[in-house]
């Protein structure tokens, strides 16, 4: 039975739904202790994972304080990754020479069970697992084989997701359509004929349509897939649309004359967004080399993190709300 890719309907602390997509994006979330010592293999599990062609977000990292922090940095990345990593290694805290299993750890651990994700659950071999974990299993390693272990796992994690059909077009998350609508542009209401048209020469080809006055803009979010897909299907949609124009023009000679179709060459533009372990202007320079170089189109390339940067910006521009005391809610 075909896996239909479902949106996040309902917010874990109770605040209005992200509409976030789960396993939307292609992507690894990795939980780690921040302790220096296990600095050198988060580096090795980076590697392996990027070394598959997916983005390594590791929590850490991500991590600033007072932009929703545990929304946008945790939650949402852990309801768009394909598969998981967690690494169970105990912390030292400050002032105590002591090892503690890592709360901030075991708590993205829950949160992956609990949205039933692929997880690679890892521990140093001399380490024993916490009795509330230590049913599931868990990779144990050694020095020697901990590379070895981590990219069997990511090897076994990747070919089970690709097993996967998903049967409904993937959400295109909602920061994508915050960060148009702050530039002007809605999607477009395909209701109107006109829009409904237009729609129709991408939406088979992964696109959404925007519009804002006078201009069209087609975005296609391609950061969950292979980059050759958003290229190929970026030089098909350029070839519809000019297949389209050419058409009109051949049909409707006064029209034509008066100028009623060149919309069709002047106001369009094309933004895709592909994973952020592929270089931008590589993948620019690929549709430059396949679309019809008799016609030119404004293409743009974004990693979903450009998104999320702007509209963080804008947060910050509304600043910090304080929260009521209890004694004022």
């Amino acid at each position: 039975m075909d896996e239909i890719i479902r949106k996040n309907e309902k917010c874990f602390i109770g605040l209005p739904s992200c509409g976030y997509g789960y396993e939307s994006a292609k992507l690894c979330f990795v939980a780690c202790p921040s302790d220096d010592k296990y600095a050198l293999k988060i580096e090795v599990i980076k590697n392996i994972v990027e070394s598959k062609q997916y983005e390594c977000y590791i929590a850490l990292r991500k991590i600033d304080p007072g932009n929703f922090a545990f929304c946008t940095k945790i939650c949402s990345k852990i309801i768009q990754s394909q598969f998981c990593i967690v690494l169970l290694d105990p912390s030292v805290y400050e002032n105590d020479e002591k090892e503690y299993p890592n709360p901030n750890v075991n708590l993205e651990y829950g949160m992956m069970m609990s949205q039933n994700k692929f997880c690679i659950p890892l521990q140093d071999e001399k380490y024993e697992l916490p009795f509330n974990i230590s049913p599931l299993d868990t990779i144990k390693y050694s020095e020697t084989t901990f590379k070895l272990k981590v990219t069997e796992a990511v090897d076994n994690a990747i070919e089970k997701f690709s097993k996967r059909k998903a049967s409904g077009p993937v959400p295109a998350g909602p920061e994508i359509f915050t960060f148009y609508n702050l530039f002007g542009y809605k999607i477009s209401d395909v209701k109107i004929n006109f829009y409904k048209l237009i729609y129709d020469l991408g939406v088979h080809l992964g696109f959404y349509l925007f519009n804002s006055k006078d201009k069209l803009k087609f975005v296609g979010p391609f950061d969950y897939e292979d980059p050759k897909k958003g290229i190929l299907h970026t030089k098909l949609l350029i070839d519809n649309i000019i297949s389209t124009y050419e058409s009109l023009v051949l049909s409707n000679a006064e029209k034509a004359k008066e100028g009623q179709f060149e919309y069709l060459k002047n106001n369009i533009s094309i933004d895709i967004i592909v994973p952020s372990v592929f270089d931008k202007v590589d993948i620019m320079d690929r549709i430059k080399n396949i679309v019809n170089k008799e016609y030119t189109y404004l293409i743009s390339i974004y990693h979903r993190v450009d998104f999320n940067k702007k509209i963080e910006e804008e947060y910050k521009n509304i600043g910090e709300i304080k929260s009521l005391k209890p004694s004022e809610a």
